[in-house]
């Protein structure tokens, strides 16, 4: 394995974590071992391990019977990868992609991209708000060319 291979995925699963005890907590008000593990779809010994990580890195303070809850850097970090998924996820749907392939491919696409393409990508999404036209000539330009976007075609 490449050397530089395993801090990239090991930055990308601190991400995860970070955007799914943020997007916990402003669903539920508070962050549980169990909670977040259901959500990540691991068990909790391995969210443990996880937070023991993040803590020591200053973005979740651990509360022993209580949960957990972001640091300030913590939420600063959370929002830029919550923000990086939420453009990249609305660039795809802007192309036409079925919403939940579009967060699918977001989660996937969102840790490899440098922050120059995320402003670009950003950039676009919203010239393309302001200017439907565009938007709608390029969704036919798509279409034209026989891709819907939609599971199945």
């Amino acid at each position: 394995m490449s050397t530089t291979a395993r801090p990239k995925r090991d930055i990308s699963r601190l991400e995860d974590y970070l955007e799914a005890i943020y997007n916990l907590y402003r669903e539920k008000g508070f962050i549980s071992t169990l909670d977040l593990a259901d959500k990540l779809g691991v068990k909790s010994p391995t969210v443990s391990w996880m937070v023991a990580r993040l803590a020591e890195k200053g973005f979740v303070v651990r509360e022993r019977y209580r949960g957990m809850t972001l640091t300030e850097q913590g939420i600063r970090a959370a929002r830029s990868v919550v923000r990086r998924h939420e453009a990249i996820s609305e660039f795809l749907e802007m192309l036409g992609i079925d919403k939940d392939i579009a967060y699918e491919d977001a989660e996937g696409i969102e840790h490899h991209l440098h922050p120059i393409t995320i402003s670009k990508i950003e950039g676009l999404v919203e010239f393309l708000k302001g200017n439907t036209k565009y938007l709608q000539a390029m969704r036919e330009g798509i279409d034209d060319h026989g891709h819907s976007g939609r599971p199945g075609d």
